[in-house]
């Protein structure tokens, strides 16, 4: 399996269209496309202009042809009028050696990874499942340790988080040879379940288990701020985003 992840600020006047345009447009192509497996498009907690799109695929082959085929960019033309349309704003000369301000195209972020481990769901989830919330968590893993945190995460906290009320579904991506970057993404029937979660301390338990085989650095930094797992703040190497999904559908 794999998961696509596709990042980018949403025009603040044109949300609703966005999301109408991916219910619309966006989940039928994808549901045509060969490979596809599901799609959702969320949005974030804390900045509700920050939009993801997750998609996963069966393979990196079926991923890859949706990119070269024209498919994943045709889709982008039509919500592009729903996006912001720069991030950021370039200082320079004109012809006449007046001071200028040009604005940058604003490019969507993307990134693809393998699932290492997929945990099974509780139960089917797809549009009717209008509260869902889904937590991303980025840790930093030692080159020498990734074995032990994928066994780790298999056999403690895979069976914690079956056990968690109200969590539905996870993922973890592995590192690869050229990252040490380690994700795990799980699905809960409401944020009010995702925060019980984290509220109650098992985040937290669970973030024990495991934190020996963090870099040095991040270690560090959760011994400095033990409180920024509870309130799910974030650092440069240990970060948990919240995300609420605002269209979502299976093709399975």
């Amino acid at each position: 399996m794999y998961v696509r992840l596709v990042r980018a600020r949403a025009n603040p006047e044109a949300a609703s269209s966005l999301r109408d345009s991916y219910t619309n447009t966006v989940i039928p192509a994808l549901q045509a496309t060969p490979g596809c497996l599901s799609a959702c498009l969320m949005q974030g907690s804390k900045d509700p202009l920050d939009v993801v799109s997750l998609t996963l695929w069966e393979s990196i082959a079926d991923a890859e042809a949706y990119v070269e085929r024209g498919t994943f960019g045709e889709l982008m033309k039509k919500v592009r009028p729903f996006l912001q349309d720069t991030t950021e704003w370039r200082m320079g000369l004109s012809r006449e050696l007046k001071l200028e301000y040009a604005p940058v195209p604003g490019e969507p972020t993307i990134s693809a990874y393998p699932v290492s481990l997929d945990l099974p769901a509780k139960q089917r989830v797809g549009p009717e499942s209008g509260n869902l919330y889904l937590r991303i968590v980025s840790v930093m893993i030692k080159p020498d340790r990734k074995d032990e945190y994928h066994r780790l995460f298999l056999n403690e906290i895979i069976p914690t988080l079956q056990a968690a009320p109200g969590c539905l579904h996870a993922y973890l991506i592995m590192p690869s040879q050229k990252s040490n970057e380690s994700l795990s993404m799980t699905i809960w029937d409401s944020k009010e379940s995702a925060d019980a979660y984290e509220r109650e301390g098992l985040f937290s338990e669970l973030v024990k288990k495991v934190k020996h085989t963090f870099t040095d650095l991040v270690q560090w930094k959760i011994e400095l701020d033990p409180e920024s797992k509870r309130q799910a703040a974030s650092t440069e190497d240990l970060t948990v985003e919240g995300f609420s999904v605002i269209a979502m559908k299976s093709f399975q």
